[in-house]
């Protein structure tokens, strides 16, 4: 008996550290911005780094985004922000011999329809067929092979402000660790992907300012919330004001909050 292990690798995983056999250098989101009858000209730069022929397909995927059920891949179900359709390229698979670089070249066609705007997206698979490890264990084998998935985002017309929303914020506390996190819960209402930073300052009931942090940058899909988690473990015992604030486009949303560490 044969098990499939498929890895897939999207832009929360490192490339070096799941040791493939071909790996991806120019990264996993590509994103463009412009105007309707635009074309857009784009490449995937692979290598192969193993000492052996790989054979590399290419397929399309839609990339679902829900509130609740956070990301999921499916291959045909379109949705109203699909861009599949506006791909095209003329490489479906392709060997790679050993140590070879290799631009898979593609185009985005955006409709002329001048009512179009907002975000559109599809996810390219980039499929390494050759397994990149074979074990055999008590006669069961093992092959482990590796998909990644690169998002394919272009944003169209762009002429809406920024609009984010605080829907949740909690403090989460871990009486095992003693870990304590801000999770808080921000719903993008605009028909753009927001790319956002959440910034908190917290001050003291003095007035002074103890804690300044800020995370890294996140996508929110149109109409999807996105969780951000900051750690307040190190505020001692005591009442504080918070401020909030989650910045996209060079535009800031923020909140106040009272913030009670027991």
């Amino acid at each position: 008996m044969k098990i499939k292990l498929i890895i897939i690798a999207s832009i929360l995983f490192c490339v070096q550290e799941i040791q493939a056999n071909v790996i991806i250098l120019n990264g996993l989101t590509h994103s463009y911005s412009g105007v309707s009858g635009q074309t857009y000209e784009g490449q995937i730069i692979l290598v192969n780094i193993s000492d052996e022929n790989q054979r590399v397909t290419f397929d399309l995927n839609e990339a679902i985004y829900d509130c609740q059920t956070g990301r999921s891949f499916v291959k045909d179900i379109a949705h109203k922000n699909s861009s599949s359709g506006w791909f095209d390229s003329s490489v479906r698979d392709i060997v790679l011999i050993p140590k070879e670089k290799y631009a898979f070249k593609y185009n985005i066609t955006i409709p002329n329809d001048k009512t179009l705007e907002g975000s559109y997206w599809t996810t390219l698979i980039v499929n390494v067929e050759k397994p990149i490890r074979e074990e055999v264990i008590k006669n069961i084998g093992l092959d482990t092979k590796i998909r990644y998935a690169i998002r394919l985002l272009t944003d169209i017309n762009e002429n809406e402000d920024v609009q984010l929303d605080f829907e949740d914020v909690v403090l989460t506390d871990n009486p095992i660790n003693s870990e304590k996190l801000l999770d808080v819960k921000i719903l993008n209402e605009s028909i753009y992907i927001e790319n956002v930073r959440l910034a908190l300052e917290i001050y003291n009931t003095s007035g002074t300012k103890v804690l300044d942090i800020k995370t890294k940058r996140a996508k929110i899909f149109p109409e999807v919330c996105r969780d951000f988690s900051v750690d307040v473990s190190d505020l001692p015992k005591g009442t504080y004001e918070c401020v909030l604030i989650a910045d996209s486009r060079d535009e800031y949303t923020g909140t106040n909050l009272t913030l009670t560490i027991e």
